[in-house]
């Protein structure tokens, strides 16, 4: 079931869903394995071929500016991405997931790691996750339905990330799809996508609402794609950001990374 709401926002203090955390911690959040196609050789030739891919490939891998820091090397996974994916592998805080090798990483965003298509300004990932001495998740259930994330979701978006504080904007959202599945990991996530537009002025020195109204158009149209689950008694998000007039185009890639986000238990 579809549901719209409005916002109208004309005063009030901008906040952003990541600037509450204070401190980053490093670790090791790897580019881990680029899929690849091997042709039948001789024994010997194999096998070197085979230590100059893996050399090679090792030194291909970008790494983070607190990996160069520290000197924390790649860690591999065991089973390859899909042909022109790469897996991404955090094991301090236990979740994993694909996404197109050629995005590349953002660290000055706050987040635990966020990702954009460099051929694409809107589109991007982030993945956050609620504070270990905060919450107590024992299920992404406790959030209620699908629906009833989405519906806090939304609630969230338009009444404090995507608020603003200049004159005459309205933000609209609408939830596209809110559903519930069962990975191979035996863990249940919630899959919901929320559309949000934003109408301005485009006049930056509108000062009443006649100069508002008088050049009052769109200023932007996203399709938010997120996936929740829970681990470690901490709520897991990882978020897709599209424009929505590329949603369609983009599906297949959307549910390819959303479908591999997976967050696991790991060790006190």
């Amino acid at each position: 079931m579809s549901i719209a709401r409005q916002c109208r926002i004309y005063t009030g203090s901008r906040q952003n869903g990541s600037s509450n955390k204070i401190c980053r911690r490093s670790r090791p959040f790897v580019a881990v394995v680029r899929a690849s196609v091997r042709h039948p050789q001789d024994t010997s030739s194999h096998q070197e071929t085979t230590r100059r891919d893996a050399l090679l490939s090792l030194l291909s891998i970008p790494l983070s500016v607190s990996q160069l820091e520290y000197g924390v090397l790649p860690a591999f996974a065991f089973t390859a991405p899909p042909p022109g994916y790469r897996a991404l592998v955090d094991k301090l805080d236990g979740y994993s997931f694909i996404c197109p090798e050629n995005w590349i990483a953002v660290t000055s965003s706050g987040n635990d790691i966020f990702l954009r298509n460099p051929r694409s300004v809107e589109e991007n990932l982030f993945v956050d996750i609620t504070s270990p001495s905060s919450s107590r998740f024992k299920s992404v259930t406790d959030l209620g339905s699908p629906e009833d994330a989405a519906k806090r979701l939304l609630d969230q978006y338009l009444t404090k990330e995507f608020m603003s504080t200049r004159l005459g904007i309205s933000r609209y959202g609408e939830i596209v799809s809110a559903s519930s599945r069962v990975a191979n990991d035996g863990q249940t996530y919630y899959d919901i996508a929320i559309r949000m537009t934003s109408y301005g002025s485009r006049n930056a020195y509108a000062a009443t609402r006649t100069e508002v109204l008088r050049d009052y158009s769109l200023e932007w149209d996203r399709t938010l794609s997120t996936v929740l689950g829970v681990a470690n008694n901490r709520l897991y998000t990882l978020r897709l950001q599209t424009a929505s007039s590329d949603y369609d185009r983009d599906k297949t890639t959307l549910a390819t990374i959303m479908e591999s986000f997976r967050c696991k238990e790991v060790e006190a």
